[in-house]
């Protein structure tokens, strides 16, 4: 009888180690259960690109990504193109809001809004305008399929200038507004654009 009760405690020992270590144990990656599920992590010409609208992005420089394909070529460059151009819209309205946060907490909403508007409005003029800064053209043997990918920016400048265009339009948010500050930060915008994405 003793010899049972010793031998059940230490199934219960072994049991709970068991339980442990497999609840706190160090839990697989998300590339680990992907690979358990049959799928692995791979590259592709958007991963590249997107890093690029990723940096403009974060120094407020509008961007957008495109991706087209066909059995002819210039109809995947256009359909990636457009994308890109419907893509860099939903940018520059990002953008608008995240310098609205940034430079205006002074403002009524109502004058934000009317600002933000504008800027979206004089901007959408120049996105059919805005140029292709980088391509990157695939083509499938077996299919005789094109993928294009396509990475289009803003000039700032014309940015800078939609947003002073449509702070003049405002009277309040002429007035509160941070428009030093804002200002400065899209010269520099334009600076490093300038430096290294104009074509």
């Amino acid at each position: 009888m003793l010899k049972k009760a010793r031998f059940l405690v230490l199934v219960a020992v072994v049991a709970a180690a068991t339980l442990m270590n497999s609840c706190g144990g160090k839990k697989p990656s998300a590339a680990q259960l992907a690979a358990q599920g049959g799928f692995e992590t791979i590259t592709t010409p958007s991963n590249e690109l997107e890093d690029i609208q990723r940096s403009l992005e974060s120094k407020n420089i509008p961007s957008g990504l495109g991706i087209g394909e066909s059995t002819d070529e210039q109809i995947a460059r256009n359909v990636s193109s457009d994308q890109a151009r419907t893509n860099l819209a939903t940018s520059i309205g990002v953008q608008v809001q995240r310098l609205s946060e940034m430079y205006a907490q002074n403002v009524s909403g109502e004058a934000k809004s009317i600002w933000e508007e504008g800027v979206r409005q004089i901007t959408r003029q120049h996105v059919a305008g805005a140029t292709v800064h980088k391509t990157i053209t695939q083509f499938n043997k077996d299919t005789g399929r094109y993928k294009i990918y396509s990475l289009i920016i803003l000039n700032p400048s014309l940015f800078k200038a939609a947003m002073a265009d449509a702070m003049a339009r405002n009277e309040e948010f002429e007035l509160r507004v941070k428009k030093d500050d804002m200002m400065s930060k899209l010269d520099a915008n334009i600076a490093e654009y300038e430096s290294k994405y104009k074509r």
